[in-house]
């Protein structure tokens, strides 16, 4: 029993001194911070300016066009017949090829008659001719004998002096002669043929449709050679010129096409405030309409020093060494590339801070 009570008594005795222990901990004030370590600051890098003359690749789209491409109409009525070459598309033609032809069977017996009729009245003529101009009546025979109604007519023997000239007027050759001229000429747009190789790219007729003057019959185009428009910023114009090199690439189809460019449009669109540029390539595995990226090299250069963009501060400032101060500069941006900028109004030599901007917004920043 008795050591039952010393237990009791010296587990109490613990207890008590536990709870004052504890208080006075928390009457003696906060814990003891750990020690804060120094920071270290990131030490600057610099880049030293040297200003030059920077080669520039241009990056632009868009789609391709046929350079040689013709809409075909009619300008003469009757029915069309099947040619050689069936006027579909896909079918490809060579020059001079016939791609159309259009029954002129009533009109070329007209011609024809007209001819007769300057025949006749060539014949008529001669005789006179040969009293008043024996000089020049050999010629005008010989003219006659070569006479062909089937064939084109050649162009009249010239006169000798205006004397001839009135007097052949006033038998009327001149006005029969060109008027067979002209029917002539509208005989031949009875046939339509290739002005170059090329392949039908529209087709908007059949054999043994009737044909009228002024429908449209298709559209013919050339398979060798294609323009690309593409889009300058009016700042491009410095530097891209007629006969720079172009590189062409496609995103459905492998390899790349090289390209020039051949002309500058000279007017700016005012809704987007750019200039098309034509760029000139050949190639047989591209197509009307195909959209291809396009990579100007220009012979034009920027003059400046390229840098990162994100060095920039406020858009236009760098940070220049100076001593041992950093000192905010303005500068002139020349040509903004995204991700780079080209920049001038720096010195050769001047060392700049070629990282991103310490974001201190001062316009010094001393160097430890």
């Amino acid at each position: 029993m008795k050591n039952k009570i010393l237990s009791l008594g010296l587990a109490l005795v613990i207890i008590i001194a536990g709870f004052l222990i504890a208080g006075a901990l928390s009457n003696s004030g906060e814990m003891p911070r750990r020690k804060a370590s120094a920071q270290k600051h990131k030490p600057f890098t610099f880049k030293t300016v040297t200003i030059r003359k920077l080669p520039l690749t241009i990056r632009s789209g868009g789609n391709l066009q046929a350079y040689h491409k013709i809409i075909l109409f009619a300008e003469v009525t009757g029915v069309l017949h099947e040619a050689q070459t069936s006027f579909r598309t896909g079918n490809k033609f060579k020059r001079n090829e016939t791609l159309l032809r259009i029954d002129d069977s009533v009109y070329r017996n007209n011609v024809l008659a007209q001819k007769s009729g300057l025949l006749n009245q060539l014949t008529l003529f001669l005789p006179d001719f040969a009293i008043d101009f024996p000089v020049s009546a050999e010629k005008w025979r010989q003219y006659l004998t070569d006479f062909q109604l089937n064939k084109a007519l050649k162009p009249l023997p010239p006169a000798a002096d205006s004397k001839e000239q009135y007097f052949i007027a006033s038998r009327n050759i001149y006005n029969l002669y060109y008027s067979v001229k002209s029917m002539e000429a509208t005989l031949d747009k009875y046939t339509l043929r290739a002005p170059f190789d090329g392949v039908v790219t529209e087709a908007d007729i059949t054999p043994g449709s009737l044909v009228r003057a002024g429908q449209k019959l298709g559209e013919f185009t050339n398979e060798n050679l294609y323009e690309l428009e593409a889009t300058l910023n009016i700042p491009d114009l410095a530097y891209v010129h007629p006969g720079d090199p172009v590189r062409l690439t496609s995103e459905d189809m492998a390899g790349e096409f090289k390209g020039t460019v051949r002309r500058i449009n000279g007017k700016i669109d005012p809704s987007t405030q750019t200039v098309k540029a034509y760029v000139s390539v050949s190639d047989r595995r591209l197509k009307d309409g195909m959209y291809l990226i396009a990579q100007i090299t220009c012979s034009g250069a920027a003059l400046g020093i390229r840098i990162p963009t994100v060095w920039l501060v406020d858009q236009n400032k760098l940070y220049v060494k100076a001593d041992s101060v950093l000192r905010l500069t303005p500068v002139t941006i020349v040509r903004n590339e995204g991700d780079f900028v080209i920049v001038n109004g720096l010195k050769d030599g001047q060392q700049i801070l070629a990282q991103e901007s310490p974001g201190t917004g001062s316009g010094e920043i001393k160097i430890n």
